[in-house]
């Protein structure tokens, strides 16, 4: 599992809205058995500037929600289907975004 690393989603109940998370949590940390995602959705009720990235996944066209981080055990997450690390710039202003307010 790496940094920015997408994986379907594990609950399947949430796969209509969410079908993707993202890894947004560093791989050097070691140790650790949750991790920290951010959901991958397919309709953005009401964008928060800068903290939405629009990704394609499968090509479906999606949206990475950086304001919705959260973490969970990493052996929920099984098949991983592609990476964002292409966005990592952008990934990286939202996080700073988010957590600094610049």
């Amino acid at each position: 599992m790496r940094q920015f690393d997408v994986y379907r989603n594990p609950v399947p109940a949430a796969r209509g809205v969410a079908p993707f998370l993202a890894i947004l949590s560093s791989h050097h940390l070691h140790g650790l058995t949750e991790v920290v995602v951010a959901p991958v959705v397919n309709d953005v009720q009401s964008a928060i500037a800068d903290l939405e990235i629009p990704v394609v996944v499968e090509d479906q066209a999606l949206t990475l929600v950086v304001s919705e981080l959260f973490s969970l055990d990493a052996h929920q997450l099984r098949q991983r289907i592609a990476s964002l690390a292409a966005h990592e710039d952008a990934i990286r202003r939202a996080l700073d975004r988010l957590f600094t307010g610049f």
